[in-house]
């Protein structure tokens, strides 16, 4: 009975969420729903009671066939009063938000800056600006780190004053990062030495998921994916309005600390949706399937990517390119699909179409990112930068065209320290070498235009050589830090038929899960409310004044138990033995598994992202 009511519940969603976006092979509405305007609002059917013990059981074998009838009667009854109840609030919800037509305000998309507290209302944007609870239909929200409670205050949940139930937002994260979540389980953090092993994975995840569904209502649909790798450092909102959908891609985590007081980048544009008309002749862009593919490594829940099938929504208008990573070597035909060759292809076949490496303009490059990783490996910045440049433009080895701004152990003590946590430099600066000498000329002082603030942002400017204050070639913001985890490792493919017909190089050494655009120069000051391109940058430009001198360093998170562990894969990569088979005999390959942990952990110089 249960299995059927399953059925017939997911059933309902289906034919819901299709005829809200009237998509042609929509079935007719059923009898036990209603359709308003455009949203097919299915009657809540109210779950069978179920038998809570053997005296409740035995109690209703021994009514008489006069007594059970009317108990049948009354339950019927009870159910369709409920049914009543909630079928009248969500016609007057939707009703109500048909009536106000909440109007799109980032049709052509936006760049802004986080409204911390010293900053102007201009260029900036905070989480109450995207979220209107009222007319939300549906929302998916994915962080690395989620604080719920923030959160949900801006969400029709039944703890705040808007609740919604029909209202579904699907909130994911990364399990290991949500202590709260852990709470519903009992589970410590895993760190280290203790960490989330597949099995109690799924019993923690089961344990949070019933947990924020009784704690903030059955409309918060919590979710968390599998680690396939390091972080899945994704961070980006879906909003679902009667009329459009609203994306918002991020550098900030959902927490307050980065979206109330960190130096952070949005982009955020609105896609109407599509009639049925328009649908019969538009042609899904990149951009979109790219997207509803990320969503999918993401594992979002299946109910929620019907809004991103190909006949919902209008992302004609979209001018960014999306970039993303997925741990995995990436090769052949999955060569430039992520990390730093998609960043590459997209700089090569887009921003810099038409030029050769003869005629490229020679270019240079500034990066913030709030995790640096171990730039002293041997060829990592080569490599980045070359990419960033579309593989026009080499970077010689030691001197490369690249400014890098993180703050110094002092620009942190400066600051009012909200956030600090969140930045990590792994470069091991205990002893003065000459390579860190070299590498301490393109460090230069983080410095908020909002004085005190710290930051979260990823950020990559292009830039023609000599005019740094020139509108760019492009700029990415995103989740990508500046590290070998986030974009991967370019090498050549193995093998000349392979080269010949897929590229000379592949992806190797991923370890994330990535998401961020690419924003060509001649998009970026259509996007912004001035006329300056200077204001979407939050800090004071690099220049010889706030170059780092002698005796300073990045700044670097003290280690504590939320820091990188080193995953079977890893272990699996260093030692040759399959993921699953270390789990399952761990005992018998504990000296492998050791020496190859602890030499993996030498590689990683702690390179942890945040």
């Amino acid at each position: 009975m249960l299995d059927e009511w399953s059925t017939r519940e997911q059933e309902d969603l289906d034919r819901a969420i299709a005829l809200s976006l009237q998509f042609e092979d929509a079935a007719p509405p059923p009898a036990d729903a209603v359709l308003i305007g455009r949203v097919l609002v299915p009657i809540p059917r109210i779950a069978p009671p179920h038998a809570s013990g053997s005296n409740k059981r035995a109690a209703e074998e021994a009514e008489s066939p006069e007594q059970r009838k009317k108990r049948r009667k009354l339950e019927k009854q009870r159910m369709m009063e409920e049914m009543a109840e909630d079928l009248r609030r969500t016609h007057t919800d939707i009703m109500d938000s048909k009536a106000r037509k909440l109007p799109m305000k980032y049709p052509r998309g936006a760049l802004r800056l986080t409204r911390t507290p010293g900053r102007d209302h201009v260029n900036t944007v905070s989480l109450g600006d995207l979220v209107h609870p009222k007319d939300l239909v549906a929302a998916f929200v994915f962080s690395y780190c989620l604080e719920t409670d923030f959160i949900a205050k801006l969400f029709p949940f039944k703890t705040s004053p808007n609740y919604r139930s029909h209202c579904l937002v699907y909130m994911g994260t990364d399990l290991t990062m949500d202590r709260e979540g852990l709470k519903f389980s009992n589970t410590d953090p895993p760190d280290r030495d203790h960490p989330l092993t597949l099995q109690m994975f799924d019993y923690a995840a089961e344990a949070a998921i019933k947990g924020y569904s009784q704690t903030h209502g059955e409309n918060c649909i919590r979710f968390y994916t599998k680690k396939k790798g390091g972080c899945i450092h994704t961070k980006m909102m879906i909003l679902v309005y009667p009329d459009f959908m609203r994306l918002m891609i991020t550098s900030a985590n959902l927490i307050s600390s980065d979206l109330v007081y960190g130096d952070n980048h949005f982009y955020i544009q609105d896609f109407p949706s599509l009639s049925p008309e328009s649908a019969k002749t538009y042609r899904e862009p990149k951009f979109q399937a790219d997207l509803r593919a990320h969503l999918e490594d993401l594992e979002c829940p299946k109910d929620f990517l019907p809004y991103l099938r190909e006949r919902a929504f209008d992302f004609s208008a979209v001018k960014v390119h999306l970039v993303t990573s997925k741990p995995a070597t990436h090769s052949k035909e999955w060569s430039e699909a992520y990390g730093q060759l998609r960043l590459r292809s997209i700089v090569r076949d887009h921003i810099l179409k038409g030029y050769t490496k003869e005629t490229v303009p020679e270019m240079e490059f500034e990066a913030c990112t709030g995790s640096v990783g171990v730039l002293t490996k041997a060829g990592l910045v080569k490599n980045l930068v070359e990419s960033c440049a579309g593989g026009l433009q080499h970077s010689i080895e030691g001197r490369p065209k690249l400014k890098f701004v993180f703050p110094s152990y002092e620009d942190v003590a400066n600051s009012n320290g909200i956030g600090k946590s969140n930045l990590g430099s792994h470069i091991n600066w205990k002893d003065e070498t000459p390579q860190l000498t070299r590498l301490r000329r393109i460090f230069h002082h983080y410095q908020s235009k909002d004085a005190g603030c710290l930051f979260h942002m990823k950020l990559i400017l292009a830039l023609r050589a000599g005019q740094p204050n020139a509108l760019p070639l492009y700029m990415y913001i995103g989740s990508h830090n500046f590290s070998q985890s986030a974009w991967g490792n370019a090498v050549e493919q193995k093998g000349e038929r392979i080269q010949e017909k897929w590229g000379k190089l592949r992806i190797e050494s991923m370890a994330n899960t990535e998401c961020g655009v690419v924003v060509p120069g001649h998009c970026i000051l259509e996007m912004m409310e001035t006329r300056n391109w200077e204001d979407i940058v939050p800090y004071v430009r690099p220049s010889d004044e706030n170059r780092y001198r002698a005796g300073d360093k990045p700044f670097t998170t003290p280690k504590g138990p939320q820091e990188a562990t080193v995953s079977l894969q890893d272990v699996a990569e260093a030692t040759g033995i399959r993921p699953e088979v270390l789990e399952a005999f761990s005992e018998m390959v504990s000296g492998a598994i050791s020496k190859a942990m602890a030499a993996k952990e030498k590689e990683l110089n702690g390179d942890w992202e945040f």
